[in-house]
């Protein structure tokens, strides 16, 4: 299993191409991607991506959630395209890899704070906001009755321990640690997402829960991650 995000295609779609060389000829079970995938939700642009992928790759399945460069106004335009990726915003679906059963709830996430362009764009945003977590942990429960492994995607990030190298007073405006409070007491053992840059931490491991920043600008390379992390 490989994820990523933060492509901003066409932006950093060249280190996406080198980092994928890497796995050249292999069959990949899943792709997760975490979002902000393409520059100003260029919808066209996707394709560039996806036919980045199949030039080295063979993808069983793909898995996607939306970033806030993929506009809630064409997200519609985004499952019509492409509907050989399963997009999540606020669900989940059941699939398998490495042999195993997963569920994987998707969400864009959640904020401590909006973004000033949010507050002015976005309808009852903070609201939104303040009902993410009840929401996650409800798709997480729904979720484990199809299967047990559960495995959590989103754009922002659902902790402040992958946010080290950013800096802090932007914080707020990256992600929500009451994410990981859900993610800890649901018993979530994986969870991915991206948005930040400039994090240096790849992974943060709490208990059984690790989280993985998988944004492409911070690390590089596409990540691969083992169920049995």
């Amino acid at each position: 299993m490989i994820a990523f995000s933060d492509v901003h295609v066409p932006r950093y779609l060249a280190l996406l191409e080198r980092s994928i060389r890497d796995y050249s000829g292999k069959k990949i079970d899943l792709v997760l991607m975490a979002g902000d995938l393409v520059e100003r939700s260029n919808v066209p642009n996707l394709k560039l991506l996806l036919e980045t992928l199949y030039k080295y790759i063979e993808v069983r399945k793909i898995v996607s959630v939306f970033g806030n460069e993929e506009y809630r106004e064409l997200e519609n335009e985004f499952r019509a395209r492409y509907p050989e990726i399963t997009w999540l915003n606020d669900e989940y679906t059941v699939t398998e890899a490495e042999g195993k059963c997963l569920s994987i709830v998707g969400s864009r996430g959640s904020l401590v704070k909006p973004t000033s362009w949010q507050r002015k764009n976005i309808p009852n945003i903070e609201e939104e906001y303040k009902r993410k977590p009840y929401i996650i942990r409800e798709l997480i429960n729904e979720a484990r009755k199809e299967c047990e492994n559960v495995i959590y995607l989103s754009h922002y990030a659902p902790t402040w321990r992958t946010l080290i190298g950013e800096r802090r007073q932007i914080w707020p405006y990256l992600g929500d640690p009451r994410i990981e409070k859900v993610l800890l007491e649901e018993g979530v053992k994986i969870a991915i997402h991206g948005h930040v840059h400039r994090g240096r931490v790849s992974f943060a491991k709490i208990g059984d829960l690790t989280i993985f920043n998988v944004a492409l600008p911070a690390r590089g390379k596409v990540t691969q991650i083992n169920l049995d992390t």
